[in-house]
């Protein structure tokens, strides 16, 4: 009743996930209960403020899926045939307020259902007087469960894992669509290393002061959600994602915000955070910004601050809540008893080595400053650095024509460098898939670009390689995206060193892409040896 494979029934538990019977859970559907005509009912593996979700199977596909049940354990109690859901007595109204945003959830899921990165809504249906959204079931372990068994992250780690997930949420965030449930128990790692967003819900169980249950990971829930009557948007999944991202990193999360209101301090080993880039410390500190004013205002900001050089961003607040853990005592020097005309010069000495800096910096920039007094001097450079880029939209080139571009162009006067390399059904191979930071953002020329580019379709058609001679035939396998091996073997059709079949399948098969493929090359046959005649 979890994962539905066969289980013997003398074994106490399945051989293929460690299912046992121990009852279902309480005020859940029965095992084997039929909805809709077509999904069987198992497990309810986990209850919350608005419901239950089970594990399912579709019946048809045979496939397993995820369905959530309304069924807030606050307002609604079972009829007595166990299945149909109502309200207790006096709380009707508010069942239909709470059970009519849940309908809006599925409605807003289902407009943005077949992104990556998340869950897909598959179906939902109203049956037993209560809503069901049926999900696709990705196998995948949680963030916190995958630093636990392999470690805390690098930030290369982040980089490929963290970024399209960011990307994510800044498409959904322009949908009108809130997670406010980001953790490092929401964001899970599937069995090809990819990470994904879940469990989404209603805002009714993501703060406080509601008449639901809540749903609370300490440490990632942002400030505004503690209130009943504060916005929560945008800028509370950034405070989320921030938050999981410094799980995995150090492997803690946050002290809870309405601490933080009194000490906003984050605490981080100095051996953490010297490996980390510049500009990723501050990131983060804006991200977890007490004050929602303060914080990061969106996802697309919190991209460009993880990616771009620091210099090119606009200041946003001043990130002084980042400290580090202290590695060892120190004690100030006392200081010692000097005549004051000593005190004198040492004042008017540091005093005019701080007036040198200000003006150092101030006039930087300025065409009377002494390094652009000097280059006057100097033979004509072109002075790339300085240059602002507005970043153009990537999404749709092809990787390597944009590579091209940046060695030429001084439209593409920037790197680019490719952080996740996927498989897409729609995508051809080589084109880019998404982008860091977004089409539109301000960056320097010289700095990175990373771009998520397509692998193309995971599943390949065997080319149809009979006949050609051996290097042809594995160049043109390798081509799309297989191990060739070949295999000697005597062929009477076939001229030497040349292709006459595939060990296993024919032209046109559909072959998962990576695969080793055997084919056979024509090898010319083993002479007889010769009878000894007799003397």
């Amino acid at each position: 009743m979890n994962c539905f494979s066969e289980m013997d029934a003398a074994d106490a538990k399945c051989f293929h996930c460690g299912w046992s019977d121990e009852g279902q859970m309480k005020n859940a559907l029965p095992y084997g209960t039929l909805l809709n005509e077509k999904y069987l009912i198992g497990q309810a593996v986990r209850q919350n403020g608005s419901g239950f979700t089970y594990a399912a199977l579709e019946k048809k596909s045979n496939r397993k899926v995820e369905i959530r049940e309304f069924f807030p354990n606050t307002l609604a109690r079972r009829d007595i045939n166990g299945y149909n859901v109502r309200p207790v007595a006096g709380a009707e109204l508010k069942y239909s307020d709470y059970l009519s945003e849940f309908e809006r959830l599925s409605q807003d899921l289902t407009r943005v259902s077949g992104m990556k990165r998340i869950q897909s809504v598959l179906d939902t249906f109203t049956q037993h007087n209560t809503l069901y959204i049926v999900f696709s079931y990705v196998k995948s372990e949680s963030l916190e469960s995958y630093v636990e068994k392999n470690g805390l992250f690098t930030w290369v780690d982040c980089e490929t894992q963290f970024l399209p997930v960011i990307q994510t949420l800044n498409t959904l965030h322009g949908q009108n669509v809130n997670h406010l449930g980001i953790s490092p128990e929401t964001l899970r790692i599937t069995e090809d290393n990819v990470m994904i967003l879940t469990d989404f819900e209603i805002q009714s169980v993501r703060r406080s002061g509601t008449d639901l249950t809540e749903d609370v990971y300490p440490g990632c829930w942002a400030l505004e959600q503690y209130s009943k009557s504060r916005i929560c948007d945008e800028v509370t999944d950034v405070y989320g994602l921030c938050a999981s991202l410094l799980y995995a990193l150090s492997g803690s999360v946050p002290a809870d915000a309405v601490k933080r209101s009194a000490d906003p301090k984050l605490m981080i080993s100095r051996t953490v955070l010297k490996a980390l880039p510049q500009q990723v410390p501050s990131a983060i500190a804006n991200g977890l910004q007490v004050n929602p004013n303060d914080r990061t205002s969106s996802f697309s900001r919190l991209a460009a601050e993880f990616t771009a050089e620091p210099l090119v961003m606009e200041r946003v607040v001043e990130a002084q809540t980042l400290r580090s853990l202290p590695t060892s005592d120190r004690r100030n020097p006392k200081a010692k008893n000097l005549p004051p005309f000593v005190w004198l010069m040492i004042s008017f000495v540091v005093s005019l080595l701080v007036i040198i800096l200000i003006g150092a910096v101030w006039f930087k920039d300025s065409p009377f400053s002494p390094q652009n007094l000097l280059s006057a001097f100097e033979e004509p450079q072109v002075q790339v650095s300085s240059q602002t880029i507005k970043l153009p939209n990537l999404v749709g080139e092809e990787y390597e024509t944009i590579r091209a571009l940046t060695e030429s162009s001084s439209e593409y006067a920037f790197k680019i460098r490719i952080y996740e390399e996927s498989f897409d059904d729609e995508i051809p191979a080589g084109q880019i898939m998404s982008q860091l930071p977004f089409a539109g953002s301000l960056i320097k020329a010289g700095d990175t670009v990373k771009v998520a580019v397509s692998r193309g379709e995971a599943v390949r058609v065997l080319p149809d390689i009979l006949g050609m001679p051996e290097e042809t035939a594995a160049e043109k396998l390798r081509l799309e995206g297989y191990v060739p091996v070949a295999v000697a073997a005597v062929s009477e059709e076939y001229a030497v060193g040349c292709v006459s079949g595939y060990v296993e399948g024919q032209p046109g098969d559909e072959v998962a892409h990576g695969s080793v493929v055997q084919y056979y090359v024509s090898t010319a046959p083993t002479p007889m040896p010769e009878a000894e005649g007799n003397e």
